[in-house]
């Protein structure tokens, strides 16, 4: 009889620890899975430009036009380009949106003074476009420019699929101006 209650002594035993490993284990495990779950998205944010921008560009023409640009982009303001999902991560991109500000003077009066964005050119029957439109850059095209005209160059593009819209701004001594689309891509 005593070899029976050692044997019984022996095996709750066996079966006491086997139950207490089984138990920890399901315990190691269910604070990574309670982790996982509640860390199952992590939003990654990448800003195009990096940081606020600002370009300054004095020019003189001919001796006759006196062009003052600055394209800068706007700290608040940003168009979402990708959103992504891999890994329980979503990546996400914002291009900034960008405008400049054109003064043109002759003999020291001021002839034309604007600012320009993608806002001001939008198009309503091309939507597509100007949804995730901004302004990419604004220059003096000095190769064409005169004493007679002033050639500022405009191009947007489309952040999401890199299309692009490039017009041509002419001026003046006067300061009347004709603007033309002079190429797009889509």
């Amino acid at each position: 009889m005593k070899k029976t209650v050692l044997f019984f002594l022996f095996v709750t035993l066996v079966l006491t620890s086997c139950i207490k490993t089984q138990k920890s284990n399901e315990l190691k495990k269910r604070p990574i899975s309670e982790y996982k779950y509640a860390f199952s998205q992590i939003a990654l944010a990448n800003y195009f430009p990096e940081t606020h921008i600002e370009v300054r560009t004095d020019s003189i023409i001919s001796n006759t036009f006196k062009v003052h640009i600055k394209n800068y982009s706007i700290k608040d303001e940003y168009i979402t380009v990708t959103k992504s999902n891999s890994n329980n991560k979503i990546k996400l991109l914002y291009h900034r949106v960008f405008e400049s500000e054109i003064s043109v003077a002759v003999a020291s009066k001021d002839i034309f003074k604007t600012a320009i964005s993608a806002q001001e050119f939008k198009d309503p029957l091309q939507k597509t476009f100007w949804d995730k439109a901004t302004l990419q850059h604004v220059w003096v095209n000095q190769e064409v420019s005169n004493n007679k005209y002033l050639n500022i160059g405009i191009s947007f593009i489309n952040v999401e699929n890199n299309a692009y819209k490039l017009y041509e701004l002419t001026l003046d001594p006067k300061g009347e101006q004709h603007l033309i689309l002079i190429e797009e891509h889509s």
